[in-house]
């Protein structure tokens, strides 16, 4: 009896003294993005088909069943990853822009802005030239938020008379979806950079033919390039 207390008070002394991790409780929202953000991390890495769920999880200290709490399979987590990117482009595009700008102006605008956004990260956008089922999960994504800002731009441009089109909504989703799908179609997986500052005054000519004005209403050529030097 004495040799069984004596075990036992050692393995009360042992669990004292041995270091243990905390155990963090989260809420379900903060989880779910934390696994998003690393997903993003790794993609940006590593592209969609070297990146496992058990990485994700690896880089998170956490274990796999608490990553597939959230999500079912590692697909759902691009598309989720893809939509929280998406979402992040879109915040950077709702910086206020003066309502007394000219559309011509704040077209060209809003299009550097979002040059700008993927160039921050084209180690990321360099990834979706991987395989076309999973990108098209994150081009629709992007698509769409372009759509919304862009066709209120085109709006008001047809109501200045400055751009020549009659239906915004179909310009935009016209000029927007060929454009980040050929975007994505051709992207290489080095010198990223450079190719989305060329992609950016192709940009500016499509709009510029499809909205019938001039080329030079978008006075900016790329300003993208030096960025793409770095």
């Amino acid at each position: 009896m004495r040799q069984t207390d004596d075990s036992s008070a050692m393995r009360e002394r042992r669990a004292r003294n041995s270091p243990r991790r905390p155990r963090i409780s989260k809420e379900p929202e903060e989880r779910r993005r934390e696994i998003i953000e690393t997903a993003l991390e790794l993609l940006a890495e590593k592209g969609y088909d070297n990146m496992t769920v058990q990485d994700i999880t690896d880089r998170m200290n956490v274990s796999p069943g608490l990553c597939y709490r959230y999500f079912k399979s590692k697909t759902e987590i691009f598309s989720a990853a893809s939509e929280y990117y998406a979402m992040k482009m879109a915040e950077q595009l709702e910086v206020p822009i003066s309502k007394e700008m000219p559309a011509a102006e704040k077209l060209e605008l809003v299009i550097k802005r979002i040059f700008e956004f993927a160039m921050s990260h084209r180690d990321f956008e360099s990834r979706y030239n991987e395989g076309e089922d999973i990108r098209a999960i994150y081009i629709d994504n992007v698509a769409e938020q372009w759509v919304s800002v862009i066709t209120p731009i085109i709006e008001q441009g047809a109501d200045e008379k400055a751009f020549n089109v009659d239906d915004a909504s179909a310009a935009a989703r016209f000029l927007i979806f060929g454009l980040v799908h050929t975007f994505h179609h051709k992207i290489p997986p080095v010198n990223t950079g450079d190719y989305m500052a060329s992609f950016l005054d192709f940009t500016y000519d499509m709009f510029a033919r499809v909205l019938g004005i001039s080329r030079d209403s978008f006075h900016q050529r790329s300003s993208l390039r030096s960025a793409s030097e770095k």
